[in-house]
């Protein structure tokens, strides 16, 4: 128990059990030496006689520590006339502690693991059959596998793992996972399949695979390809019926070997994964998810595959649903392993996101995301510096803009050293790591080695370094750099505009100038550029889905639109007519805006202006709908004033303004004379309308005068202003206002996400911008079309690996799985939710043990009575004896004798049936100043029990053993009853471990910090104690913090906390006083002073904290509350920080 093994004692079994089970719960003060001499002479009879008053002491001292520590202690009281609960009740204290079982045969074994399947009993089975002295073979679990995977019990799998279930040889035959198809329940994946396939028709597991890959996207290949009949394995069965639920056929699922497609691999785990994943079982497939080998594509699979079917599925409820919320769950998932694994190695986690899975059809976990829309996992840092170093190609990352816009106007630059490249760096840290190394290997093996093997080594040292640039890989470098080619090819747009502006302004002449002709010639230039996005499919999309993904794009949308109205005005401007030639004038001027509409596309690689433009295509949106309910006020106010002013108005044009274009002005304050009559003129005006550049008069009298109502009129003008200034415009603010919050949080999210596209068009895009570009089409032209040579994959975005590196980073990338999955427990284990469900399950136990106390019947309260009435019977015949014996010496009373009638309590009575009504706290003497053996050595303490801790109780048989772990003068020796612990005895004599006699003193530091409303300190883990500590320790004279500080906070943190000590700003003692602790002895002991260091939010950086964890310590920062496990000094200085700082404790 003091190792936190859980103990059951049965009671009425007899003798020292049946002791403890009658002071288990009882109060630790009411456990006194005397009840336990009681109850050893009543359970031990006649032996009780042999035991010493030392052994009577010892184990009064043990019983006090086992009843200390009730958590650790189950007793069950053993039924005579009710036994059907022991089995029940052997259930849950397997539970709480593990047992040994008797050894059994193999059958049987396999028959009990076959109904704690079938009973789904996980609890059973973990207990009583996977047991330390049974050994399980993968093959014999084989069946419960497969049970407990077509019946969906995902503990039973889990449990089934752990214990000894390889997942190579569960499906290591094909027909396995044939037979798990088969038993596929009616889920939206297998009604996808059945439509696929005809009538009448085998299903083979290619027709899955091709059902998947239309899932996962036409850029992988298939993970299955059907075998040619002669390499087709015959089976016994050759042919399985797959019935479809909710279908009036059944379909054939033929089992034969299949051939793994050209560029994939085996992978079982990725196929019972897959299977979990299709039929949206979140629990098996979180559980297969552990199991898959490239965890984070499988992951990104699993995202893809899931949205797909939630498209497709349409409003299928909330099966749909459900898919749409285990598709964000995989994302968490990925995004969590590729955390961990960026944290770990930046080098190898962007290798992972490029690397080609065979696994998953030849498929990158970057282009996985993207076609999943895993926007969150797009966004992570790491993916984003992966982006960014291909944003910049050859050229290092941290080179200043300017010079890298100076070496673009002056290239020679890059030769002077000006320009930093990622290749430099690279041989930079490559020959100071071969340094260092050439550094050890001289300390270790001195300069005697023979001097005729360093040059071999040097030989081969020099093959594995970088190549060094040359003049020309550095211009290439240079101008290939996408980053590069972006600024080239915005000044060229630029300058295009420019061109433009300039021909519409100045030279739009009948015959068109040289300028006009450059325009047309850059025109081509970027129409062939389109044509060659369009048709550059390096991805393997196919046209049809590549043309789908091109016109998706709002960007590609306008460059369509202004390459068509430049055409249609051109062919317009090159009529000879003269009216035809100034619509193409006009055409080409609109054409003009919508090209300066697409300038704003250069902002979108902008961190600052990028996330704004998607925030103005989601108001655009807005705007959109709002103006249907604008016009609506428009029209209406609009119609009902021309009616009431104008008579019969037939000019169209005039109109259209003063029933739209009119009221669209009022609201932006320029109010019409013609509804006042003050303000109206005739010269403003034609009588009938004669005059095409004035509107018609209102309707005036014989003195020419408007006869409209004029009040009625200006109310309608104000309300009108009312409605539409003031409401609808508010309105308009407030819809922006909500769509800019709604949206600000995800902007730029959605901005990193939409930054890949740009990345890679720009990566793809010919070196040379716009008019120049057209030499890089034709070369390009000459290559692919005429010489018909292979379009280069995007290297930077796709990767192809060896297969030992790619071993290697698997492996790697499963123990990254692993260290994030365990994170993710212990973060689990100390939450919130987890307590309360741990708390209200064991709630739930108490009460089905309350309720199976109280079914237990009368039976035993009968005995209780009777042996009650028995004692009181006793006890009345023993004062009626004292009574008659006090008469008889002629003692009177001056009252009348009662009368013995009424049951009084024996003080023989058993404790076990104490009214309970103690404080659920008391206090006690020292703990761990008193436990059985002095730490760190062989020496055993005396043993003490709670009552004759204090030195003012007499104990005389206290004879302590002297310890001390160093030698020390004779002098000491004699000093020992000069000092004694004022908490009272310990059981040991001397120094022991500490430094000196008496008193010794440690400083006991408390960082805090308040994050958000909760107040959180510092702490370490103390394994030995099994709780949290306070990081302190001894403490120089003088010195404000314990030295071993520094090397367990790091120094950046320590300086940071000692110089706040040090002013004295936000420190405050809180205790200082003795300290129960281990080492403690009569004659020394540990004395602390806490004081408590607060640190806000600002002050306290998160980078402060990155060198902690570099001792062996576990630090970690832990909530002020009463349920953090602290030893009982910490927890009351913690409740006292808590006071300080007003927070609930």
């Amino acid at each position: 128990m003091m190792n936190s093994t859980p103990c059951v004692i049965l009671e009425g079994s007899g003798r020292l059990a049946d002791v403890i089970a009658h002071v288990a719960g009882l109060p630790l003060s009411k456990v006194t030496l005397a009840l336990i001499h009681r109850l050893l002479k009543r359970f031990f009879a006649e032996e009780y006689e042999s035991f010493s008053e030392i052994k009577i002491i010892e184990w009064t001292k043990k019983i006090q520590d086992i009843v200390r520590m009730p958590q650790f202690l189950t007793v069950f009281c053993i039924d005579e006339e009710k036994n059907s609960d022991l089995d029940v009740a052997i259930l849950q204290a397997f539970l709480k502690a593990s047992r040994s079982s008797v050894s059994v045969g193999k059958q049987k074994r396999e028959r009990q693991l076959e109904l704690a399947v079938a009973w789904n009993r996980v609890d059973i089975a973990e207990s009583e059959i996977f047991t330390e002295e049974s050994h399980w073979k993968s093959s014999d679990l084989h069946q419960a596998m497969f049970s407990a995977l077509v019946g969906h019990k995902s503990e039973f799998v889990r449990l089934l793992l752990e214990n000894g279930v390889c997942i190579r040889q569960f499906l290591q035959h094909q027909d396995t996972l044939h037979e798990l198809y088969t038993h596929l329940p009616s889920c939206l994946f297998l009604r996808k399949l059945a439509k696929r396939a005809p009538r009448g028709t085998k299903i083979a597991l290619n027709h899955m695979s091709d059902e998947v890959r239309h899932l996962l996207g036409s850029f992988t290949q298939s993970l299955y390809v059907p075998a040619s009949p002669c390499q087709r394995v015959a089976k016994p069965n050759d042919d399985i019926c797959l019935t479809v639920p909710g279908k009036g056929h059944s379909l054939e699922l033929p089992c034969f070997e299949e051939k793994r497609a050209q560029g994939t691999v085996w992978d079982p785990g990725r196929d019972l994964f897959l299977w979990s994943v299709l039929q949206n079982k979140r629990e098996l497939a979180e559980i297969t998810w552990e199991q898959c080998s490239d965890c984070m594509a499988a992951a990104l699979a699993a995202s893809k595959i899931l949205k797909k079917l939630a498209e497709e599925g349409g409003d299928n409820g909330e099966e749909t649903e459900s898919m749409r919320e285990l598709a964000k769950h995989y994302e968490k998932r990925a995004i969590g392993v590729f955390s961990e694994c960026h944290s770990n190695d930046e080098q190898r986690a962007q290798k992972l996101l490029t690397r080609v899975s065979p696994s998953w059809g030849g498929a990158t976990c970057l282009r996985l995301a993207l076609e999943a829309d895993d926007k969150s996992f797009i966004a992570h840092s790491g993916v984003q510096a992966l982006l960014t170093q291909i944003w910049y190609g050859e050229i290092a990352v941290d080179n200043p803009q300017w010079k890298l816009l100076l070496c673009m106007v002056f290239f020679p630059l890059i030769y002077t050293g000006f320009l930093a490249f990622r290749r430099d760096e690279a041989m930079r840290r490559e020959a100071e790591r071969t340094e260092e190394e050439k550094l050890v290997m001289d300390s270790v093996t001195g300069f005697c080695a023979d001097d005729r093997d360093r040059p071999q080594n040097r030989d081969q040292s020099q093959k594995s370094h970088v190549r060094p640039l040359n003049c020309w890989t550095r211009l290439m470098g240079l101008f290939t750099c996408p980053q590069v080619k972006f600024y080239w090819n915005i000044a060229s747009y630029f300058g295009f505009l420019c061109l433009f502006a300039v021909v519409l302004m100045t030279d739009f002449q009948p015959s068109p100038s040289w300028k006009e002709f450059l325009l047309y010639v850059w025109l081509i230039s970027l129409v062939c550029e389109e044509v060659r996005q369009l048709f550059n499919d390096s991805d393997g999309f196919g046209l049809q889905k590549k043309a789908k993904m091109y016109i998706k794009d709002l960007w590609n949308i306008l460059d369509v639109l202004s390459i068509m109205l430049f055409i249609i005005g051109l062919a317009c401007r090159l009529q000879a007519s003269g009216t035809v030639f100034y619509v193409g004038k006009v055409i080409l001027c609109i054409d003009f805006i919508i090209y300066c509409l697409r300038l704003m596309a250069i902002f979108t690689i902008s961190r600052t202006l990028g996330p704004k433009i998607i925030i103005v295509r989601k108001m655009m949106m807005d705007l959109f709908f709002f103006m249907f309910l604008l016009s609506i006020w428009v029209v209406a106010y609009g119609v009902a004033k021309q009616g009431i002013l104008i008579q019969n108005e037939e000019r169209l044009n005039w109109i259209f303004r003063g029933a739209v274009y009119e009221p669209y002005l009022i609201i932006f304050g320029n109010i019409p004379a013609s509804i006042d009559n003050t303000q109206f003129t005739m010269d403003s005006c034609s009588v009938n309308g004669t005059d095409p550049l004035k509107p018609k008069c209102p309707v005036l009298n014989d003195d020419n005068i408007p006869v409209f109502p004029e009040w009625l009129t200006i109310i309608m003008l104000c309300v009108y202003l009312l409605f539409a200034n003031i409401l609808l415009l508010n309105l308009l603010i407030a819809i922006f206002n909500y769509t800019f919050t709604e949206v600000q949080d995800n902007t730029d999210t959605i901005w990193k996400f939409q930054r890949y596209e740009l990345i890679k068009e720009y990566h793809s895009r010919p070196a040379l911008p716009p008019p120049f570009i057209l030499l890089s089409h034709l070369y390009l032209l000459i290559i692919h079309v005429l010489l018909r040579r292979p379009t280069d994959k995007h290297r930077h975005f796709r990767q192809e690996v060896s297969q030992s590196e790619d071993e290697e980073l698997l492996s790697w990338e499963s123990f990254m799985k692993d260290n994030y999955l365990s994170s993710l427990r212990q973060d689990k284990s100390q939450s919130v939710e987890h307590r309360i469900q741990d708390t209200a399950e064991k709630v739930e136990t108490m009460s089905e043990l309350l309720e199976r106390e109280h079914d237990r019947g009368s039976g035993a309260v009968a005995k209780r009575l009777a042996r009650l009435e028995e004692q009181v019977s006793q006890s009345t015949k023993a004062l009626q004896w004292i009574m008659d014996t006090l008469q008889s010496q002629g003692y009177k009373s001056k009252q009348e004798a009662p009368i013995m009638a009424c049951a009084v309590k024996s003080t023989e009575s058993d404790p076990s049936e104490s009214t309970g009504h103690e404080p659920e706290e008391e206090k006690t003497h020292h703990f761990y100043a008193r436990q059985h053996h002095y730490p760190d050595s062989a020496v055993k303490r005396f043993p003490v029990p709670e009552e004759k801790v204090p030195w003012e109780v007499d104990f005389p048989p206290y004879y302590p053993p002297i310890y001390n772990q160093q030698e020390t003068p004779d002098s000491e020796s004699s000093a020992l009853d000069s000092h004694r612990n004022p908490a009272g005895r310990t059981g040991i004599k001397g120094r022991g471990a500490l430094k000196g006699l008496g008193p010794n003193h440690i400083l006991d530091p408390v960082i805090t910090r308040s994050e958000g409303s909760v107040l959180e300190f510092l702490a370490v883990w103390e394994e030995t104690a099994g709780c949290w500590t306070f990081p302190g320790g001894p403490a120089q004279p003088g010195a404000p913090l314990p030295k071993r500080l520094e090397t367990a906070l790091g120094k950046k943190l320590y300086q940071k906390i000692k110089a706040k000590i040090e002013s004295g700003t936000g420190v405050t003692e809180v205790y200082k006083g003795y300290v129960d602790d281990s080492r403690n002895t009569d004659n020394a002991w540990v004395e602390t002073t806490v004081i408590t260091v607060h640190f806000d939010r600002r002050s306290l950086l998160t980078g402060d904290g990155g060198e902690m964890g570099s001792c062996s310590e576990q630090f970690q920062w832990q909530e002020v509350s009463s349920r953090t496990a602290m030893r009982p000094y910490q927890r009351e200085a913690l409740r006292l920080i808590a006071q300080l700082h007003h927070t609930n404790f």
